[in-house]
């Protein structure tokens, strides 16, 4: 790489992660990226990171900095927390969920978008009866879709917990009780591309047509057999090689910043319309709906609390030192004489100075400034 900087990357990928499809493509996308830029990779293959010896792992005066690709909420944060602990910045990749704390950066598709973009899509072609079905309560990622499909909901005046439907384990399960309730439901999006053909092979069994009767959309990134079933799913559509290409830049930039810095890099998405939803128009110009009862116009300046902090906030910035000076002997209560003796100034520039904070502030009187200043000050 002439005139660059070629990187050591280390990577740990948690034992559950190894046998989920998605992760094992974006570590294939990171792999091929790795290769292009000429860098190395130092695979830490241990079952667990308290068994990484990281003295061993980073030289004594190098930034610590460690690619993690995992899957379980649970075992993700647990991780997260002794990684933390031992002073190493985590990179974590496709992991959605916001629930976790330390030092850490993540790449991941942008699964708010996409299930934005599915309801939005569903609403414009008049499929507006949705349920979301395959929630596995352990992913990340699924944890995103859930809350963003139960925002809308909520937006709507619905109850969240009728129209999701969760996969604790078995997806037959899963599908009897969402049958059981399938009349409501003109439209279903799928967490991800196992459950949609899943669904569309069992809705089949019970007579019920697929784009006639109802619509899927599978949530998951695109696979080679949704494309290739009768019908074809309607997908979001992510860019893998993207990931790989985002997560090498995010971990160069992680190692050249001296400073503990966090980043978030969020890959777009967009819908590969096919059979399931009937082939209905490209979704790329559909805006996501507004729920049923539009968000009155909020002005956050306009209420009195906010005006008065700014005002006091403007008046401390435009302060000198000899303004200082005047607001503490305010505050103390003292006469306009004992503050100018104190400051070694006249009488005239105090008087002057306090109708300067008269404007600053729109107060009128000096009692209205002591008032405020009472409000969120404590004397010096």
């Amino acid at each position: 790489m002439k005139g660059g900087v070629f990187l050591h990357i280390r990577i740990y990928v948690c034992p559950e992660a190894k046998t989920s499809f998605l992760q094992n493509q974006c570590l294939k996308a990171i792999a091929a990226e790795i290769l292009h830029k000429r860098h190395t990779a130092e695979y830490l293959d241990v079952d667990a990171v308290t068994k990484i010896d990281f003295d061993k792992v980073f030289a004594p005066d190098e930034k610590r900095v460690l690619l993690y690709i995992g899957y379980s909420k649970k075992d993700s944060r647990r991780d997260l927390i002794y990684l933390t602990k031992h002073g190493i910045h985590t990179l974590l990749i496709n992991y959605g969920s916001a629930n976790f704390s330390g030092s850490c950066s993540k790449v991941l598709l942008n699964y708010r978008d996409a299930m934005e973009r599915c309801i939005g899509y569903l609403v414009a072609n008049k499929h507006d009866r949705i349920a979301l079905v395959g929630v596995n309560p352990s992913s990340s990622t699924d944890s995103v879709q859930e809350e963003s499909f139960a925002g809308y909901l909520r937006d709507l005046g619905a109850d969240p917990s009728r129209d999701i439907y969760y996969n604790y384990g078995s997806i037959s399960e899963c599908f009897s009780k969402f049958a059981a309730e399938r009349s409501r439901y003109n439209a279903i999006i799928c967490t991800n591309n196992v459950v949609a053909l899943t669904l569309l092979h069992r809705l089949g069994e019970i007579g019920v047509r697929v784009p006639e009767d109802i619509y899927i959309i599978s949530c998951g990134c695109s696979m080679i057999l949704s494309e290739r079933s009768a019908p074809t799913i309607t997908t979001i559509v992510g860019d893998q090689n993207e990931i790989g290409r985002q997560t090498v830049l995010a971990y160069a930039t992680l190692m050249k910043n001296p400073g503990n810095i966090a980043m978030t890099v969020r890959i777009g998405t967009k819908i590969a319309v096919r059979g399931s939803t009937n082939f209905d128009p490209d979704p790329d110009t559909v805006i996501f709906p507004p729920c049923n009862s539009p968000t009155p116009g909020v002005d956050f300046y306009a209420d009195p609390d906010v005006k008065s902090f700014f005002s006091a906030e403007a008046l401390l910035h435009s302060s000198d030192e000899l303004d200082q000076g005047i607001l503490d002997g305010l505050l103390a209560g003292e006469t306009y004489p004992s503050i100018a003796e104190r400051l070694y100034t006249s009488e005239n520039v105090i008087s002057y100075r306090i109708k300067r904070m008269f404007k600053i502030t729109g107060c009128q009187k000096k009692g209205e400034l002591i008032s405020l200043l009472n409000r969120y000050m404590k004397q010096s």
